[in-house]
């Protein structure tokens, strides 16, 4: 069958033959290559927040105050910012603490605090041992002088003023309890304190 065909024909057989040979070696060869990887392109993802279809970012939370006015037996009187839950013992910290006078009484320390709120932290009335570092002579003392008694007034200090001109010195604590007003009980609380020559 060969030898039957032209010399073109065979010529175009073998161009042929060496076509096929040609595509099958490529494609034998490309087999054996791994295939590029293609990337993988990810669409950003929309998260649904109702109408728009935008997210916002989420923005920190803003810490809140209440402004507070601190007087009184402190060291540094004035208004404050202080973060919302506060408690009074943090305006008074923050006000640079107590006086040595403060009377610790006069406050709730563990009181939450409000904006707008007034701390005032009064201050202790001195005793008279405080006031003069010794006992108050009850024949000689001013009216002044006797209102530095626990328990004693204006009015009280006057009666034992009056008592004093009136009918004469007070001897001792049955004296005191002759004066109108004046009972066991307050003659023992002002005991501690006084002195009767």
């Amino acid at each position: 069958m060969w030898n039957e065909l032209s010399g073109r024909q065979k010529g175009g057989l073998v161009g042929l033959a060496v076509v096929v040979a040609l595509v099958v070696g490529y494609w034998i060869g490309r087999s054996g290559q791994a295939e590029p990887v293609q990337p993988i392109v990810q669409e950003p993802l929309e998260l649904s927040t109702g109408s728009t279809g935008q997210v916002k970012p989420t923005e920190p939370e803003k810490a809140l105050y209440v402004h507070i006015h601190v007087k009184g037996a402190v060291l540094n009187p004035g208004t404050y910012d202080l973060e919302e839950g506060s408690r009074v013992e943090d305006a008074i910290m923050a006000a640079g603490g107590v006086l040595t006078e403060a009377d610790w009484n006069s406050v709730n320390l563990a009181k939450i605090l409000k904006d707008g709120d007034e701390v005032d932290v009064k201050s202790r009335k001195p005793s008279a041992l405080d006031r003069y570092g010794e006992l108050i002579p009850i024949n000689e003392a001013s009216l002044e002088e006797l209102e530095t008694l626990p328990g004693i007034g204006p009015a009280m200090a006057t009666d034992i003023l009056r008592w004093r001109s009136e009918v004469g010195p007070i001897e001792g604590p049955q004296d005191l309890e002759r004066i109108p007003g004046f009972g066991p009980e307050i003659v023992r609380r002002i005991a501690p304190y006084i002195r009767y020559n």
